[in-house]
């Protein structure tokens, strides 16, 4: 009951809140005519495997479109959920190769392929697996879909979390393109172009993109021996054809790769034992003698199929992927050769999901439908620790580390909606999953710090998730709803730096189980969307990877409570203005966590052995973000666009502990954007990080080679322009 009041409470807060904060759908644009509807427009998602409102969607989930991101000058994944409640991303290594996303305060630091994601990331139904993935250029995008809590009853992997899935534009009926270059300081510049039309008249429609963005770096490195770094060289293309083999058959073949060479500063040193540098001190700032380097390269091919069946429609999807990364790191980031790395990874996925989605009579909807999933991951990296261990110069002892983790999945789901009455509608769904992993990794340490290890380990995890919901068409634009579902995320091992014969090697599976309440609504004659979520997440198991002084800990804390409430609006002010905006709460804190590791240079004194209280990793009490944008026509110059954004969040933290110089500051940033659009031409003069604050985005404690803080920050302040040119 208690849980229930709480949410009671999240939500009446949130109804006054969000009124005055709150990221969602957009309004409708003026058009370069100046010709505009004024209302609210309805935005349509297929998340839920099914076409629909997202006003009728009993869950929480935010919807952005590729002219909104266009508009809001947001060209990668890794700034869009700046805009979502209750969702962050860190930076450096955690947020370029070891996907430390957060939803809802659930996240997991991926370093190696031992452990995965809690959040599952989609690009048209495809999972893409690891999270040296996630960090692409977005490109050809018809929307994004974000939903928050677990969704274990219609997605394939790990979405304890939640689930991203991103949904590129199907190739069009008529020729249509757009090209654009972007032109900004630190030598930046960014050129896309996509064409699609009918290869076949009335048969076959093809479309291609591509996207090509490089800029210098943003660390300075004051050594002189090496480049500056957080350089960006980032290559991105995507290839579809749709057939339309009769009325009822549609295959569509996609492909796309990206490439990646870009030089990432991973992290800077704010503390190094034995040493006075002057980068220690200065953000922006390294003094490595060692270079850094990340060649990343990503493909897959996906054939789908739709086929009218009876009363409903068949889908299916088969995936291959490959990912695969070299990566080097002068790791203490001082011009003395200590410690550095050179890690690599190669994964290779096969998927398929087959599922139909039909009714009975008027009033019971279902999907039903099987999934399979095949990943072959391998690790390697060796680890030099300098040759004044050997007294012999060119010569130190080396640590390796060779990994590899196969898994396999089988998976059956269905999720049901019928209409108890016209207005009051029951879904009832679930996925049963089997997954088995065998593991393998070898430690050959010849420094003798660490120990060498051997060890190779398989299991089999079964799960059923269920998710229950009830909504309530209060009137013909409010509707509520109150919504159960259960998460799980299968077995990890420590395919890590290991202490050996004492670090833990294997964790258990992570469940989660979510009560949400909400409520939907459409007010002032379609002029303002207002919508709000409370809820409740009991976090069982958690997989906890964690950076210590004697290497990398893998354990499964014991439970942790989440409490939460979230409110996204987006109002018309008249013809000219259109406000939207998010509103995120988050209580998210261990409720038992003993046995807590510590960073290896925090001093005991101010760690405890049981973390009970303290927030998770990455979980912002508050995040929120607020954006306006104003469309006034200008005679045959055609429209004149203003757009101001801002966005916030508060103090995290990236250990358990809680320990201060591990935090992560909290942010405001400002965006500003101005130009004129007509029919085929834009033009925009932008800044980002207008204030240029400083903040730190990521921190670690590698005090094991005598880096006691490393820290990583977010952009500074950057602008320019863009030209963008549709036909």
């Amino acid at each position: 009951m208690k849980k229930f009041q709480i949410l009671g409470l999240c939500l009446g807060s949130a109804s006054v809140a969000a009124v005055l904060v709150g990221a969602a759908p957009a309004a409708a644009e003026t058009t370069a005519s100046g010709a505009a509807e004024h209302t609210l427009e309805e935005i349509i998602i297929t998340s839920r495997k099914i076409e629909e409102n997202i006003q009728d969607a009993p869950l929480a989930v935010s919807a952005l479109s590729g002219l909104q991101l266009e508009r809001a000058g947001i060209d990668s994944f890794d700034q869009v959920l700046s805009l979502i409640p209750n969702a962050s991303q860190s930076g450096g290594i955690a947020g370029s190769l070891q996907g430390l996303v957060s939803i809802r305060g659930i996240s997991t630091l991926v370093r190696f392929v031992g452990v995965e994601t809690g959040v599952g990331y989609y690009v048209d139904g495809v999972y893409m697996g690891r999270p040296e993935n996630f960090n692409q250029d977005l490109i050809d995008i018809e929307r994004i879909e974000v939903l928050r809590g677990p969704q274990g009853a219609l997605f394939g992997k790990n979405t304890i979390a939640g689930a991203i899935h991103i949904i590129t534009r199907e190739p069009s009926d008529e020729t249509t393109g757009t090209l654009e270059a972007q032109y900004g300081n630190y030598d930046y510049y960014r050129l896309r172009g996509y064409v699609s039309g009918p290869l076949i008249e009335d048969k076959l429609y093809g479309s291609i993109s591509g996207g090509y963005v490089k800029h210098d770096g943003y660390v300075k490195n004051i050594s002189d021996i090496g480049p500056d770094l957080d350089a960006e060289d980032l290559a991105t293309f995507r290839g579809k054809l749709r057939l339309k083999a009769s009325d009822h058959v549609e295959f569509i073949l996609s492909a796309d790769a990206l490439i990646d060479r870009g030089e990432p500063a991973f992290f800077e040193v704010a503390d190094v034992s034995f040493i006075d540098d002057p980068s220690e001190q200065t953000p922006f700032t390294v003094n490595q003698d060692q270079p850094n380097f990340l060649d990343r390269d990503i493909w897959g091919v996906t054939l789908t199929s739709n086929v009218d069946l009876g009363e409903g429609e068949w889908t299916t999807i088969v995936a291959y992927r490959e990912s695969s990364f070299d990566a080097g790191l002068d790791d203490d980031k001082v011009p003395v050769r200590f410690f550095v790395d050179f890690f690599s990874s190669d994964v290779k996925t096969v998927s398929v999901e087959s599922r139909y989605a039909g009714a009975i009579g008027e009033r019971i909807g279902y999907v039903v439908g099987g999934y399979y999933f095949n990943q072959k991951a391998d690790n390697l990296s060796n680890f030099a620790l300098g040759d004044f261990l050997t007294g012999v110069p060119g010569i130190e002892p080396p640590i390796d580390l060779i990994s590899a983790v196969d898994s396999e999945s089988f998976a059956v789901f269905f999720n049901t909606n019928t209409a108890i009455t016209d207005r009051l509608s029951l879904e009832i769904g679930g996925r049963f999953v089997t997954e088995k992993k065998e593991a393998m990794h070898i430690q050959n340490d010849m420094t003798g710090i660490f120990g060498s290890t051997n060890f190779s380990a398989a299991r089999r995890d079964n799960d059923f998730s269920p998710t229950i919901s009830l909504s309530y068409e209060a009137t013909e634009t409010v509707t509520t709803y109150a919504r159960f579902a259960q998460g799980f995320k299968s077995a990890g091992f420590n395919t890590d730096f290991v202490i050996a014969g004492v670090s833990n090697l294997e964790v258990d599976p992570e469940y989660a189980t979510s009560y949400e309440i909400g409520i939907k609504s459409d007010l002032l004659d379609q002029r303002l969307r207002l919508n709000l979520a409370g809820f409740y997440t009991s976090y069982k198991d958690l997989q906890l990877s964690q950076i210590t002084g004697g290497g990398v800990s893998l354990n499964n804390a014991a439970k942790a409570d989440i409490y939460g409430i979230e409110a996204e609006f987006v109002a018309v002010l008249g013809p000219h203005l259109d406000l939207n905006g998010s509103l995120g709460y988050l209580d998210a804190t261990y409720d038992d966590f003993p046995g807590c590791p510590a960073p290896g240079a925090t001093p005991p004194a101010l760690t405890t052995p049981n973390c009970a209280g303290n927030y998770l990793n990455l979980a912002p009490k508050w995040t929120a973000a607020l954006g306006a944008q104003f469309t006034y026509p200008v005679g045959s110059w055609g429209d004149f666009i203003a757009r101001a954004d801002w966005n916030y969040r508060s103090k995290v933290f990236f250990e358990p502990q809680n320990t201060t110089r591990l935090s992560g500051d909290s942010r405001h940033l400002v965006n500003l954007r101005a130009g004129i659009v007509t029919e085929h031409w834009e033009l925009f003069a932008w800044v980002e990080n207008l204030a240029d604050e400083t903040y730190v985005n990521y921190a670690d404690d590698r005090s094991a080679i005598f880096v006691n803080t490393t820290q990583s920050f977010g952009a500074p302040r950057t602008y320019g322009g863009t030209a963008r040119f549709k036909f």
